[in-house]
């Protein structure tokens, strides 16, 4: 990811909904969807991310490695899936925004925490030693993050897994899922930010 942002065409603009720009400016650059890096496999398969929604005094946030970036109904989009039994499900649930959240290898430990407490019963931000930051939209991501998608949910729906194509369907439901009872839903969201720290 440090790479990709060297070489990414950066293009910060003030928006109206932004209290005070000053010190977001002074740490992030704002990066179009086009200037994504290429290998978003790697960058969420393997990188992570954390999804965060909610507000300064009420939000959550989960490491997650299923997701994708691509183009639908004409604007760029986020596609990601989320079990219904995770406590941050509510907070997509309830709110239209929401951030996707990538870091460098060296918070690879503060991933592995968020993706393995749970907020209901844990300060599992404190405890991965991540610090909450708002972004001008007013959105909850991390001041560690090297790279913040905000995103505007379009679609939601619940993942039928009668509708798994053969020959995927036993082996996904066994590698994914072996036999829990919780549900996946997907959330299909449009772009609308990306902030790359300087």
């Amino acid at each position: 990811m440090e790479n990709s942002k060297k070489s990414a065409k950066v293009v910060f603009t003030q928006h109206e909904d932004s209290t005070s720009t000053t010190g977001w400016q002074s740490h992030y650059d704002r990066m179009e969807a086009t200037d994504l890096p290429d290998n978003v496999i790697d960058l969420i398969g393997k990188q992570w991310m954390l999804v965060t929604a909610g507000s300064k005094s009420s939000y959550n946030t989960m490491t997650a490695s299923w997701g994708a970036v691509g183009y639908i109904w004409s604007r760029p989009s986020t596609f990601i899936a989320v079990r219904d039994s995770r406590y941050t499900y509510q907070f997509l649930q309830q709110e239209e925004s929401f951030t996707l959240s990538f870091f460098t290898e060296e918070y690879r430990g503060a991933l592995r925490i968020c993706g393995t407490k749970s907020g209901r019963d844990t300060d599992k931000v404190s405890e991965a030693g991540l610090t909450l930051l708002e972004t001008p939209s007013g959105l909850m991501s991390f001041e560690e993050a090297q790279m913040i998608i905000e995103c505007k949910k379009m679609f939601v729906q619940e993942m039928d897994y009668a509708n798994l194509a053969q020959p995927y369907k036993e082996k996904i439901m066994e590698e994914s899922y072996n036999k829990e009872p919780s549900k996946h839903q997907l959330f299909i969201s449009e772009i609308t930010n990306i902030w790359v720290k300087k």
